[in-house]
């Protein structure tokens, strides 16, 4: 049975791939109808308790298994983060309430805070959590947001690289607008599926590494438009480039 696209429910779907990053399985499929990329969630299945325990464990190992460390991973995320950390702090006047949603190591909310009133966090996995709390003295929890906040508290809800994780992103959006202000807004930053290794160049194997089964979504400036649509939300959408130009060489 073909899995409908979770954006538009067309079961007109081709595969791009069924092989992704670290010799993983799942199918990566197109929607041939609102061009959205995702994983059928069906085709995979990661432990319940991945985000709580494993996620960045399982990519560091692989990649920069000196970044396991969380300080390590904290002082390099801090200088990766701080192009868009610079743009955030520029919207700011002092007095905002800020949520960063999936703040991992505390990086960003280390970045911003100075120019905010104050700055939360919200993480699932634990050892981050720990981190954020005892050694940089975050106010970070993994508890359910209504248990921790009344609604309408936010001035931004920051999401960084955190939406193309969400099984559900209209219903966790739905969710997350309770929290903001009614002039509240979102800043959210994911991944742009437009790589240009992935458009223009046929290469097998960036192909087999961009695609993983953390990555539920690879959204385009359409595709998310349609999500935030669906989700009640309007707003700006930018590109930026991340990566240099030599970032094409390595896999050419």
């Amino acid at each position: 049975m073909a899995f409908a696209c979770p954006l538009c429910s067309s079961e007109k779907t081709s595969l791009i791939t069924n092989k992704v990053r670290f010799d993983n399985k799942a199918d990566v499929l197109w929607c041939q109808n609102c061009s959205l990329v995702f994983l059928d969630q069906n085709s995979f299945e990661l432990p319940a308790d991945f985000y709580e325990t494993e996620y960045h464990q399982t990519y560091l190992a692989h990649v920069e298994p000196a970044l396991l460390d969380p300080n390590a991973y904290y002082d390099k995320m801090r200088v990766v983060t701080k192009p868009w950390s610079d743009k955030i702090k520029n919207m700011l006047t002092g007095a905002e309430v800020i949520l960063d949603f999936g703040c991992s190591t505390g990086h960003l909310i280390s970045n911003i805070q100075d120019r905010a009133g104050k700055v939360y966090g919200h993480e699932l996995n634990k050892k981050e959590v720990e981190f954020c709390r005892n050694i940089k003295g975050l106010d970070v929890a993994s508890e359910p947001l209504h248990e921790r906040f009344a609604e309408g508290m936010f001035d931004y809800i920051t999401m960084i690289f955190v939406l193309e994780h969400i099984a559900e992103p209209i219903v966790l959006l739905n969710y997350l607008k309770r929290f903001l202000k009614p002039t509240g807004k979102f800043l959210i930053l994911v991944p742009n599926a437009q790589d240009a290794l992935l458009r223009f160049y046929d290469i097998p194997e960036f192909t087999h590494f961009y695609y993983c089964v953390e990555h539920l979504f690879y959204y385009t400036p359409e595709t998310i438009n349609k999500v935030f649509k669906q989700a009640g939300l309007k707003g700006n959408i930018a590109t930026i480039q991340e990566y240099p130009i030599t970032n094409h060489l390595n896999w050419s």
